[in-house]
């Protein structure tokens, strides 16, 4: 299970050129926590969570990782809007997350987590997460001081094979953006999944590039992403996915993540 640039879009809100409401974070919650129980579950975030809507911006991300946290995310990759306000809010954000932050490609910030192995029901899953290398262009530049993005590709590449000797199954978790993501799985091998972000692209079916799904969940929860994998003897042998598009449904909100909204 996935997300993407939610950019701190808590509630359901009409899009401009819609005449429907959509999203709200208190839905997704519901329905993620539905999915996650009839299987082995992850939920993932592909970046740009902390920054976006005033439900966010006023509390410097502090109310998005309040609600990351009563959803039980297994891990996130630091999006380029997660610098936005500044280093020390965001180890402060980091500091409160009861989930590893991924950022292999970021080099001077000690708070980050390079890969993380999950189990489950036996299945080694090794996570590893770049973010887009334009980090300085698309932040204000103090906000970056003393770091250096190194290329995602490149950082990929380098730790593959170790990855891959720990894990059955290797996830990239990747904001980069759609086209990038497509190009790493065409140089790469040995990445089973990317998740994506970044380019907020609705992938509605899950791509295939030589041996490696792709997917992305359009933006603002407005979609949980679903990707189903079956596997044999520790290897994938099928997978099957779709996006859940989020609207106000009712009873449907998860009360515990709801009462963080509406506070």
């Amino acid at each position: 299970l996935h997300v993407n640039d939610f950019h701190g879009f808590a509630e359901p809100y009409k899009p401009v050129g819609s005449d429907e409401i959509l999203g709200g974070i208190a839905y997704l919650a519901s329905k993620a926590r539905e999915l996650r129980n009839e299987k082995p579950s992850l939920l993932l975030a592909a970046g740009d969570m902390m920054q976006g809507n005033n439900w966010a911006n006023f509390f410097q991300g502090g109310s998005v990782m309040e609600l990351l946290n009563e959803m039980s995310f297994d891990a996130m990759v630091l999006g380029n809007h997660e610098f936005d306000f500044g280093q020390a809010v965001l180890k402060k954000r980091i500091s409160e997350a009861k989930f590893p932050v991924l950022g292999a490609n970021v080099e001077g910030f000690d708070r980050l987590t390079l890969y993380v192995i999950r189990e489950l029901k036996g299945i080694k899953i090794g996570i590893i997460g770049v973010v887009t290398e334009d980090v300085p262009a698309t932040t204000d530049p103090r906000n970056v001081a003393g770091l250096h993005f190194s290329p995602p590709l490149y950082v990929i590449e380098e730790y593959i094979k170790e990855l891959r000797d720990k894990a059955d199954i290797v996830i990239v978790l990747s904001h980069i953006g759609h086209p990038l993501d497509r190009m790493m799985a065409e140089k790469i091998e040995g990445i089973d999944v990317i998740v994506g972000g970044h380019s907020h692209t609705k992938v509605t079916k899950p791509v295939k590039v030589r041996d490696t799904i792709i997917v992305q969940a359009w933006e603002h929860s407005k979609a949980l992403g679903v990707l189903d994998l079956t596997l044999r003897d520790g290897k994938i042998v099928s997978f099957d996915g779709h996006l859940e598009e989020i609207k106000p449904q009712t009873g449907k909100e998860d009360p515990q993540v709801l009462a963080i909204v509406e506070k």
